[in-house]
């Protein structure tokens, strides 16, 4: 694994399965020209095994979760699940190292394992108040407890919100799904980003379409159901949360070109398109400029092969949307986050054993 730091100045593996029918777009966006150079990307740290969120600390130090490799030597078409799923820390002065290791991943695998797509660590916080870290784990496939189950207990934290410190699980969005349903329907929960709420968080889950309450107590409820883009399910995958409580979730729009939205959530109201017309939105996060960052997994429809993915940001005030110049370096992107010195960083060749995490000047 390979680090280095200037000096300061899956993809979902169940967004396949939501439906890809064209659908009205709700907002036109309003899109800036791009002439400018291509922008620089620069490798901080690669051999990442399925890298997927990225949360910046205050201390200028970046965690990526790791969602692993399953179990290493799975046979080729048979799910397994082992202790490969991870957190990766880059810290203000460069350095970097997994600070935390053993977390649940599961898999099917494949012919060539480097190219395995593995279920596990979506996203991560560090938890102040009681030390360790707070992640949040995706799972793969059709997301029912009768599923997990069968994988033993190795797969109990696959799902859920937990924390490192004592183990506990925060909150369980497989069973969540499993039981209630809240869209009605196909059964499969896939969670994968979450923000503090209060005393607790709030949790985007991308196979059941909806956004869960998760108190920390060990109980969920529904916030909110995400509404279709005309036949195609939602998707809902980043979600942030301004000074003033207003929150910003972004979907994929069933995978179609075209089909992504960015909701605006204001204090005490129901979620309200803000931005749409986008493409496999993953992930957003806050330019620190007073904008969003939309991360764009693939410019192709999902139900073909990927194509380069995309970097783009919105101006909150006008909702212009640019893209920013990134040709063909962004492969399978998945998670963006913003340091506290305004760094860009993105995971890239998100599926596989070989991720990076990458930083893009432009």
């Amino acid at each position: 694994m390979s680090n280095s730091r200037s000096s300061w100045k899956k993809i979902l593996p169940t967004a396949a399965a939501a439906a890809m029918v064209a659908a009205p777009l709700a907002v036109a966006p309003a899109h800036a020209d791009t002439t400018t150079l291509e922008a620089k990307l620069t490798v901080v740290a690669d051999g990442l095994k399925n890298p997927r969120g990225i949360t910046a600390q205050s201390d200028g130090s970046v965690l990526v979760a790791e969602a692993g490799e399953g179990l290493a030597g799975c046979a080729a078409g048979t799910r397994c699940v082992g202790s490969t799923g991870a957190i990766y820390k880059l810290s203000a002065s460069g350095s970097g190292k997994r600070v935390v290791t053993g977390l649940a991943s599961t898999a099917v695998g494949a012919a060539d394992p480097t190219t395995v797509n593995a279920s596990g660590p979506a996203d991560v916080e560090r938890d102040t108040a009681n030390g360790g870290y707070d992640i949040l784990s995706c799972f793969g496939g059709p997301g029912t407890t009768a599923l997990r189950d069968s994988l033993g207990a190795t797969a109990k934290t696959l799902g859920t919100l937990f924390r490192t410190s004592d183990n506990k699980i925060l909150g369980d969005l497989v069973a969540h799904e499993t039981n209630l349903n809240p869209d009605g329907a196909d059964v499969n929960g896939n969670p994968w980003r979450f923000v503090r709420s209060g005393s607790g968080f709030l949790a985007t889950d991308a196979g059941s379409n909806d956004v869960i309450s998760v108190p920390g107590n060990g109980t969920t409820s529904t916030q909110y159901v995400m509404p279709t883009n005309g036949t195609a399910q939602a998707v809902p995958t980043g979600i942030l949360k301004a000074s003033d409580g207003t929150l910003y979730i972004s979907d994929m729009g069933g995978g179609q070109v075209g089909g992504s939205r960015i909701w605006k959530v204001a204090p005490g109201q129901q979620p309200q398109v803000f931005v749409s017309g986008l493409t496999n939105i993953t992930d957003i996060a806050f330019d620190g400029k007073g904008g969003l960052l939309a991360l764009s997994y693939s410019s192709s429809s999902l139900s073909q092969a990927p194509t380069a993915g995309s970097l783009s940001k919105i101006d909150l005030s006008t909702k212009t949307v640019t893209t920013i110049p990134t040709g063909t370096q962004l492969q399978q992107p998945n998670g963006v986050g913003v340091d506290a010195y305004g760094e860009v960083y993105v995971t890239n060749h998100s599926v596989g054993t070989n991720g990076q995490l990458v930083r893009i000047d432009y």
